[in-house]
């Protein structure tokens, strides 16, 4: 019989799962924050984690090494489960142990963690709420190793990117490593007041800089959900951040050798008409309309799923479905910055289509494009470097691919809005207005001399522009299939879902990691 080894056994998981000791859990209670076990089982699908490593941690032992006296945890829980009935893996970091510093063991939980990912061909789902690496390590070691840049998951970095979602939540203060992780995803998250992102922590840089920060000014959501772009969304609670990585999760599939799910097509009609889209669009072309209002009529109901709401802020990014099948959707917001390609825009765009290509989600662009944010601080920020990358990304992207052309698209920024060389789906509204310079613009450039020699200069300006903007109507276009059709802005939704139906398999034919792989 085995059963005094079988006590052992359930005295030592006992052990880990009292975490870092109930004085430890009430102060973390305190601070209004879950412990790891419990996000883990907010996270899964009821009774479904299966958790490995349980009894790894720092023993003492008494009585000729025989008797177990003291246990701590490994600051890291992983294991498998399920989201909404399909297969992930997930690991959440335990504050509670040392504010989940970095060691050894941590590192080689997390390593295994990310080959559990790779062969299983899961998603991975990170729950970080730690300090990073700690120089007590160096007591361990009893050296100063070199840093490697696979230290966290050797040969799986850019493999995982590939192959399959990876999504990463800070739960609270996140540095090192932590911060690696949050990057190294497809999307991310952090909450509101309660986490903070950084490369080196406010003690780092009072050493290094003689400057006092606190968290929330060094890495908090302002910075990196409005500047940086480091993090994609922010969450107003735990639960909340928690929900965002489900939903997230159930517009993606499994992996890149499977297609994304159809589902919930029985909650809309593919046939719906809305007669506000007949008149959102201003007819004075500098006046400014409700982007997400169009795209709330057109896509299914309640499934606009935004990414990045507050960081380039001209480009929309979203997750939605047509008749149920997922899509990623490209808007333009004439709200900010007329809509144009600034140096933000360009990385987020470009990140957003790169993911959608990985996970074979057919992308729909709503169109209204001025062109390159222009001025001293554009130029000073490459915007033209980072717009023609961006541009790659829609040349290499391989899934099917619809534009509809709102209003305005002009030069190398319309451009990038889509791939001619390919099968691109187009259809324009009757508001649509495009070409390589505006004509506003472009009259005064090419005829200066004309106008300021005339003895009434503003009286020739007006008649060229009259002239050149007979060229400008959509249906010229379309008299030289320069544009494949101009629809009713109501029968937008349902050319999009008859678009859908007919393209969605095709990608079935380019399952698994595709040539050019995953961008960060």
């Amino acid at each position: 019989m085995w059963s005094k080894e079988v006590d052992e056994l359930n005295r030592r998981k006992k052990l880990a799962y009292g975490l870092g000791g109930e004085k430890a859990v009430r102060k973390q209670h305190e601070l209004g924050k879950m412990t790891v076990r419990e996000r883990i089982d907010a996270l899964l699908d009821k009774d479904t984690f299966q958790e490995t490593g349980v009894l790894s941690g720092e023993a003492r032992y008494e009585n000729n090494n025989q008797d177990l006296v003291a246990f701590t945890p490994c600051p890291l829980v992983m294991g498998t489960g399920k989201i909404n009935g399909r297969d992930v893996v997930v690991q959440g970091d335990d504050f509670t142990i040392r504010g989940a510093s970095v060691g050894r063991m941590y590192k080689a939980k997390l390593a295994y963690n990310g080959k559990m990912a790779c062969e299983l061909r899961m998603p991975l789902v990170r729950l970080l709420d730690g300090a990073g690496g700690s120089i007590r390590e160096v007591a361990e070691t009893g050296y100063l190793e070199l840093p490697r840049i696979d230290d966290v998951a050797p040969g799986m970095m850019v493999d995982l990117m590939s192959m399959a979602p990876l999504v990463s939540l800070a739960m609270g203060p996140v540095s090192g490593i932590g911060a690696l992780l949050m990057v190294q995803s497809h999307f991310s998250v952090m909450i509101r007041e309660k986490s903070q992102v950084f490369v080196g922590g406010p003690p780092l840089v009072e050493w290094a800089q003689g400057k006092k920060v606190t968290k929330e000014e060094l890495g908090g959501y302002r910075i990196h959900t409005r500047i940086s772009g480091v993090v994609d969304n922010v969450a107003e609670d735990e639960a909340d951040a928690l929900s965002q990585a489900r939903r997230f999760l159930d517009y993606l599939p499994r992996n890149v050798w499977e297609m994304p799910e159809r589902k919930y097509a029985d909650r809309d009609t593919p046939t719906r008409k809305e007669e506000e889209l007949l008149s959102i669009i201003p007819k004075d072309g500098k006046k400014t309309y409700a982007m997400r209002r169009i795209l709330d009529l057109v896509f299914d109901r309640d499934s606009v799923f935004e990414i990045g709401r507050y960081q380039g802020q001209p480009q929309i990014t979203a997750l939605a479905r047509l008749d149920g099948y997922p899509v990623g959707v490209l808007a333009n917001d004439v709200r900010f910055k007329s809509g144009s390609f600034s140096w933000d825009v360009a990385e987020k765009f470009q990140r957003f289509i790169d993911m959608c290509d990985a996970f074979h989600l057919p992308i729909v662009n709503l169109i209204d494009q001025p062109g390159f944010f222009i001025g001293v601080q554009s130029e000073e920020m490459g915007t033209i470097r980072k717009g023609v990358r961006a541009s790659f990304a829609v040349l290499q992207a391989t899934v099917p691919w619809a534009s509809i052309y709102i209003r305005k698209c002009f030069g190398v920024a319309g451009g990038n809005q889509s791939d001619p060389g390919k099968l691109n789906w187009r259809f324009a509204w009757p508001s649509a207005y495009w070409g390589n310079i505006p004509i506003e613009g472009g009259v005064f450039a090419a005829h200066k001399a004309e106008i300021e020699a005339a003895e009434n200069p503003f009286e020739l300006h007006d008649k060229l522009q009259q002239y050149y903007k007979g060229f400008a109507q959509p249906f010229r276009a379309a008299e030289h299939f320069g544009i494949e059709d101009i629809i009713d802005p109501r029968e937008t939704r349902e050319k999009l879902c008859w678009w859908i139906g007919a393209v969605f398999d095709q990608e079935k034919t380019r399952l698994g990691v595709k040539k050019r792989g995953m961008r960060c």
